[in-house]
């Protein structure tokens, strides 16, 4: 029986966490989206879609915003296309980008 802590949207956030992170860091060549950090993913529950939240405080460059969305939302065809490739799911989850700002 499995466990009752954690749902199975959960477990599948904390690996597409894991995956976003490094496909961004080792595979996205687009200098606008370098030095950004993944703090979190939320899955809603049929796993259709998934709001991952950015974080471009602990780049050592100043990146601009609108330069930041527009480098995320070319790239976002590839990384759903790396996830697809890397964790044995069925449906990937369409990928909406959340930047936090901590000012």
């Amino acid at each position: 029986m499995p466990s009752q802590d954690f749902k199975r949207s959960d477990r599948i956030a904390d690996l597409i966490k894991v995956e976003i992170s490094q496909v961004l860091s080792l595979e996205v060549k687009d200098p606008r989206v370098q030095g950004i950090t993944v703090l979190n993913v939320m899955l809603t529950s049929d796993m259709k879609k998934a709001d991952i939240f950015i974080s471009q405080t602990n780049s050592f460059n100043e990146i601009d915003l609108e330069e930041l969305k527009k480098g995320l939302e070319k790239a976002k065809g590839f990384i759903r296309k790396k996830l697809s490739q890397n964790l044995n799911l069925r449906r990937i989850p369409e990928i909406f980008f959340k930047i936090e700002e901590f000012f």
